[in-house]
This record gives structure tokens, sequence and C-alpha cells, in this order.
């Protein structure tokens, strides 16, 4: 594709000219449409593209025009679940090449974006949530590394700056010129909760927003089925979903808690099973139920990785699903548990 020619020649690569076609097109040949890269690899490309677009935010951010940037990526979120919600969901909880809070963006926008379709929003309506997903905590960059550091109980000094984030980033957003009030009151309302135990401004009950509501229960998800520096292992999602579940009707939306189990499964896609036989598979739809799952093994009985991995059937004897198993113990397969989504 001629975009994807001129990108490579300014990072210095060379072609001959000889084995492109240059031959004219009629005046009434339409041109070739542009194809979209598999939703999978769409995603992987946008969490690279959103790492560069937060440093060059918090850094320069009068060399790019944030509004329309970041709502181009949200449009592409978008896109990418309407084509392939497994993908959506797998792509940023597989990841393994951008930083914790950049994968942990992404993840909170494909589920900001699958719930509120189920609310009933619009696409319009959407989009500026899906945007305060992707930039919700753009306050906290600069103090992840030290927040990092700390397992257990934050310092003092370090807690309170921690918690005025979302207000630092929808200031930074508004001096970078986004204008959306939904947008920055979504980012600046994103850890409000509904018993008013939340922060910065302490809201309670009504006033706290829908799409904060919403983003409250994304993040909270993808922050706790996230590896961590100081924590090797993350919560399994039926895990993570337990404990969002014990807090509907105190912190959290019970509306939006059962949406979220209702589009991500006990079941996720990413997560990883021991079956029966001994193999190690990955789960490739949302599914409450194990024996319904759609799983692909990357580990053969042997304890080898497969080349290709192998769709199991979970209701038959032997494939059953008999243990979770922690995505961190199988780093070694991920180019092989990609395929599953990305042949």
């Amino acid at each position: 594709m001629p975009d994807q020619i001129s990108r490579l020649l300014l990072r210095g690569a060379q072609y001959d000219e000889a084995e492109i076609d240059t031959r004219p097109r009629a005046s009434n040949e339409p041109a070739p449409a542009p194809e979209d890269p598999p939703p999978f690899e769409h995603l992987n490309t946008l969490l690279l593209n959103l790492k560069h677009m937060l440093g060059t935010m918090l850094k320069s951010p009068e060399q790019i025009d944030i509004s329309a940037r970041i709502g181009k990526m949200a449009q592409a979120v978008q896109s990418i679940c309407h084509k392939d919600i497994d993908s959506a969901l797998a792509a940023p909880c597989l990841d393994t090449h951008t930083p914790y809070i950049v994968a942990h963006q992404m993840m909170g926008a494909v589920l900001t974006e699958l719930i509120a379709q189920s609310k009933g929003l619009d696409a319009a309506q959407r989009l500026p949530l899906v945007c305060a997903a992707l930039t919700r905590d753009l306050g906290q960059i600069k103090l992840q590394p030290e927040l990092d550091k700390h397992p257990g109980q934050l310092p003092e000094d370090l807690h309170a700056q921690m918690r005025q984030h979302p207000q630092l980033g929808a200031e930074l957003l508004e001096q970078a010129g986004v204008t959306d009030k939904v947008w920055l009151e979504t980012v600046r309302s994103h850890h409000e909760h509904l018993d008013g135990s939340g922060y910065p401004a302490g809201l309670r009950g009504e006033a706290v927003g829908l799409g904060a509501r919403i983003l409250l229960v994304a993040d909270r998800y993808s922050a706790m089925i996230r590896t961590r520096p100081y924590r090797a292992q993350a919560h399994f999602p039926q895990n993570a979903l337990k404990e969002i579940y014990l807090k509907k009707d105190t912190e959290i939306d019970n509306e939006i808690a059962r949406i979220l189990i209702s589009k991500v499964g006990l079941l996720s896609p990413g997560t990883l099973v021991r079956l029966k036989s001994g193999e190690i598979a990955v789960v490739k739809s949302p599914t409450v139920k194990s024996n319904a799952a759609i799983v692909y093994s990357i580990y053969g009985k042997s304890g080898m990785i497969l080349s290709t991995p192998m769709r199991r059937n979970t209701a038959q004897p032997g494939h059953e699903i008999i243990a979770l198993v922690p995505f961190a113990d199988c780093l070694t397969a991920a180019a092989s548990i990609r395929q599953v989504w990305a042949p």
C-alpha cells in the first residue's frame, strides 16, 4: 500500500522501482479500497500508537492535535469491537510489548465501548467515553514508576498525589486543546464511587455520571487482570469479576457490573487453562460455562509448545478444564497464543 511504503521509506527502507506497477489507471477505474488489518493485529498497532501519543501529550502536546488523534483511535476501537469482540478483548490482555499503563488504557477503552453499547448509547454518544478511557490515566503516567515500587500501602505524600491524577489528567487534556465536556468530566470522575468513598471530589449517587460509572468498572477490571512490576501474577478474570460484583450497589453500579460479566464471561478471551489431558489451552471467546468454552491448545501433553494451536472441545472426555494457568507462566508461547486470533 502506498502509505505503508511512504512510512517505510521515511525509516530508511529501499525498494526497486521496477517492481512497482506504475501503469496509469483509467479515469473511470476506482482506486482500490485500503484494507484494514485483521482486528487482533490492528489493535496491537493501536497499542503502539497509543504509547507514542501518551508520551507526546506529556512532553510536547503542541506537536499533535490530541482531540483528532485520540478521536480517530477511539473510532478504530469501536470498529474493532464491532467486527471481532474476541480479538478486542484478547489483544490488550495478551500484550507483551507495551508498558502496563498503555495496555491498561486500551483494555479500559474496549470494555467502555462494549458496556456503553449495552447501555443503549449510540456510536456518537460512546465516542467521548472511549476517548476518556484512552486518556484516563494521563495524570498518573509520571507517577507510575514510583507507584510500581509499592505493592502495599502507599506513602502518604504519594497517595495524595495519586488521588489527584483524575483532576490533573483533565487539566492536561484541556491544556492540550480538548474541549469535549463529556470526555473531560469522565476522566475527572472515573474514580468516584456511588457511596461517596471515591476521589478526587467524593461525589455520591447521581452526581457520578454514567461515563464515570462505566469507566470505573472498566478501569478496575483491567487493573486486576494485568501483571504489575510488583505483582508477578495477575488476578484470574473470574476472581476480578467476583471482587467487582461484591462492590455492586456500594461503590459500583449494579447494572454495569452485570453487563461487564455478560461481556467478558467468567472465562474471557486470553484466559489460559489446563485440560484434563495435560495440555494447556487458551480461551478464544467469552463464556460462563467451562464445558462450553472455545479453547485452543498451545502446549501439548509433553509440555512442548505446539507450532499450530489445536482446537479442543471441552465437553469431550479428556479435554475438560481442570485449572486456570497464569499468563506469566506461558510467555514463551506468546507467539503461538496470538495465532488463535491472528493466524
